[in-house]
């Protein structure tokens, strides 16, 4: 019975752990870049290198002397930017889904084998016996 609760709270925690991994890759990311202080980069899991590719020649004509903040392009910017939450996001959720998979192995009920030797050994009686 405690093995039964340890199991359900590790696949509770597994179920948040994905979750949380599932919000921060679709979690819309925001970067800084020439012409625009707050760029839609698209976010870890959905995002388009085309748009990024379209919108950089605009980005590079608005560049101004006060852009402190921003480094670049939006090609050269979101990449890192973006790949970094999806890495995160995929990280996440691969340690809860592996660590809940061992942990529930671990824990789980010891199996009570003496009925299946008792009933070997009722068997190689009855062979014995004919």
């Amino acid at each position: 019975m405690r093995s039964a609760l340890a199991q359900r709270v590790v696949t509770y925690l597994m179920i948040a752990g994905v979750v949380i991994a599932l919000v921060i890759g679709f979690w819309p990311v925001h970067a800084a870049v020439w012409g625009n202080p707050s760029y839609d980069c698209g976010s870890g899991f959905v995002h388009s290198r085309q748009h990024w590719r379209n919108d950089s020649p605009d980005s590079r004509n608005s560049r101004t002397a006060t852009d402190d903040e921003s480094l670049g392009t939006p090609a050269q910017v979101c990449p890192s930017v973006v790949y970094d939450r999806r890495d995160l996001a995929l990280l996440i959720g691969g340690v809860s889904l592996v660590g809940g998979f061992l942990l529930i192995a671990l824990t789980a009920p010891a199996l009570d084998r003496r009925d299946t030797a008792a009933l070997a050994s009722l068997r190689l009686r009855k062979r014995r016996a004919s």
